[in-house]
């Protein structure tokens, strides 16, 4: 039986010496950063030389870091139906569970949990520098692709109260490419992407930041291919006991970015703000007196 990537990092780690243990922490808990990124970026990102990775291979029984890198391309294959595989579980579980109240529970203490990771890491200087560039921005670019989507549309949604600049990328009426085509130094992007990673946003995140472009990340891993592409990242949590991932401490953040960016601004956005609210008014679009 040919062992696995973390099936071989579990037996030899107590064998490895501390920088090699350093080096195995990071693949076992990253196998997905070392089957996509360069051995340099790796090395770069962790701060353990690319040698090491190299020694840490031979001391697995790999005959060449790419034999590694291999393996660990084939762990996440084997994880690729890992929604499937957590709802399947789920089911396994039964309805006992859910009619004790007790999967709400675990969700709500999840959720918890992952805000307080959020509010324990956050810098206040980077959330500050972030709102300024966001308040200041000739153009602010919204990115995010698959389920960061609705996340994005609601932060351009509150943002649009306040503001005739911000775009969602793909959601505009310009084209993607007319649309990154005509940013620069002057224009802010917020690009949030999860794992499973949307190659659309790595490559959208690339192109904007190319263009000179202050690039904004939310995502859930350091080893995140979004990371290298941003000037300013965010990690959030996403543990969550039901099948997909969990968005909580996102919306935390977003809205708590957006409450900033308002306070940054001048008069003249909390006067547009009361404008667009008086015009949903007297067009009809709240219910009476709400």
């Amino acid at each position: 039986m040919v062992l696995g990537v973390q099936e071989r990092i579990s037996t030899k780690m107590a064998m490895l010496s501390p920088q090699l243990q350093r080096a195995a922490q990071f693949v076992s808990e990253n196998p997905e950063g070392v089957a996509t990124r360069s051995l340099r970026y790796v090395a770069k990102l962790t701060g353990v030389s690319p040698p090491t990775f190299t020694r840490l291979a031979s001391a697995l029984g790999y005959e060449k870091y790419e034999g590694l890198r291999e393996s660990c391309r084939d762990h996440i294959m084997k994880q690729g139906l890992i929604f499937a595989a957590k709802a399947k579980a789920l089911q396994e579980q039964g309805p006992q569970e859910e009619r004790e109240g007790l999967f709400v529970v675990r969700q709500a203490k999840s959720t918890i949990s992952n805000i307080n990771q959020l509010l324990k890491s956050v810098n206040p200087e980077q959330i500050e520098v972030a709102a300024k560039n966001l308040a200041s921005a000739r153009k602010v670019i919204l990115v995010g692709m698959m389920s960061s989507l609705p996340f994005i549309e609601y932060m351009a949604y509150v943002a649009s109260m306040g503001y005739e600049n911000w775009h969602v990328l793909g959601r505009d009426s310009r084209s993607d490419t007319s649309l990154i085509n005509g940013i620069g130094q002057a224009d802010v992007a917020l690009v949030i992407s999860k794992a499973p990673y949307a190659l659309r946003a790595i490559k959208a995140a690339e192109q904007i930041q190319n263009r000179g472009t202050f690039v904004i990340g939310i995502t859930d891993k350091m080893s995140s291919p979004l990371c290298q592409h941003c000037d300013s990242i965010f990690i959030v949590s996403t543990e969550t006991p039901q099948f997909f991932t969990s968005h909580a401490a996102t919306l935390v953040l977003i809205e708590s970015l957006v409450g900033l960016v308002v306070s940054y601004s001048d008069d003249s956005v909390s006067q547009r703000i009361a404008s667009v609210e008086a015009t949903g008014h007297k067009i009809g679009d709240y219910f009476p007196k709400s």
